[in-house]
């Protein structure tokens, strides 16, 4: 089942897939939002909308924020309704079972402003709607601007925000140049999806048009884990810090830094017959699996999936493929 957790701030405040901004049915939207917008050159909804209407379009320009960016039609002249709520939280929940890019969803309280609706019963339409249509691994996001509000969704109303647990979110960093490491790579993050991972890759998340850089971001800030899967190539492009692959170590030697001593955030997987011809000069600290290209990946896939899931070494797993 879909999962819905609240935060403290503003929709910028974390990293998601889908950023939703409310809208009136004329397309209209207030003045904290229009500077929003306006800072990350957002256009405006296309036109008029229905009463729970959402509008979902790609974020051009700013896939380290989000990939997509939604149109909630939350309020009519001056008032709204929770049936409207909860279709907008039904059509969200619809768009991740279509993309499996998006996972997820960061949204605002719909409709307690002009709407007039109480923030409560918000939070209950759209916990309804989101559970109901979601993608058992998507996440919505409810984002409270009042501390006062906040408090007492937390202290009051634990029942409502009742979290399922969220599926580990995996981002698979790699080069691949042949047909056969292009498969090796699809296969293991087909297995790991199989397995209750919520594996993300470029050949599998990666939209035409879309921003190399900002993509990898994004994808590196909401993930809970990382696998950098490294061989010669991938080893003489981060050292000499080409290409995305230059990029993303960049990125993720800075994160690196900001980690504690014993993170197991960044899993190191070596393709190479020796160890030292495919590790990268930044990660010979790291405690690396090392899966030579002729060798046996069951016993590594294994290990691999207990480091994701965060399994004791001792424990048995039972295998979706």
């Amino acid at each position: 089942m879909a999962s819905v957790k609240i935060k403290f701030g503003n929709l910028f405040d974390g990293p998601a897939d889908v950023i939703v901004f409310p809208c009136s049915t004329a397309g209209t939207v207030t003045d904290f939002v229009a500077r929003s917008l306006s800072s990350y050159s957002i256009p405006l909804p296309t036109g008029r909308m229905s009463l729970g209407q959402v509008e979902i379009v790609p974020f051009d320009e700013g896939e380290n924020i989000a990939q997509y960016v939604a149109f909630a039609a939350s309020v009519k002249g001056i008032s709204s309704s929770l049936v409207a709520i909860e279709n907008i939280a039904l059509m969200l929940g619809k768009f991740t079972r279509e993309q499996s890019s998006a996972r997820v969803i960061s949204v605002p309280l719909l409709g307690t402003g002009a709407g007039g609706l109480d923030f409560v019963s918000v939070v209950e339409a759209l916990k309804r709607g989101f559970e109901l249509s979601g993608h058992k691994d998507a996440t919505l996001v409810v984002y409270v601007l009042e501390r006062n509000e906040f408090d007492f969704l937390i202290n009051n109303r634990r029942d409502i925000i009742k979290e399922n647990r969220e599926a580990v979110r995996v981002f698979i960093s790699h080069t691949s140049n042949t047909t056969q490491e292009i498969n090796w790579v699809k296969d293991l993050a087909v297995f790991l999806m199989s397995n209750g991972v919520q594996a993300r890759l470029d050949k599998f998340h990666l939209r035409r048009g879309m921003d190399l850089t900002q993509w990898m971001c994004n994808e590196l800030s909401l993930a809970k884990k990382v696998i950098i899967i490294c061989d010669e190539t991938y080893k003489m492009k981060a050292d000499g810090r080409l290409g995305g692959v230059g990029w993303e170590t960049m990125i993720i030697q800075g994160d690196m830094v900001r980690s504690s001593f014993d993170s197991t955030k960044y899993q190191v997987v070596v393709r190479s017959n020796e160890l030292e011809n495919g590790l990268p000069l930044y990660l010979k600290t790291k405690y690396a699996f090392h899966v030579k290209p002729s060798g046996d990946e069951s016993v590594f896939r294994e290990e691999l999936l207990k480091e994701l899931l965060d399994v004791p070494e001792d424990e048995e797993l039972e295998f979706g493929v």
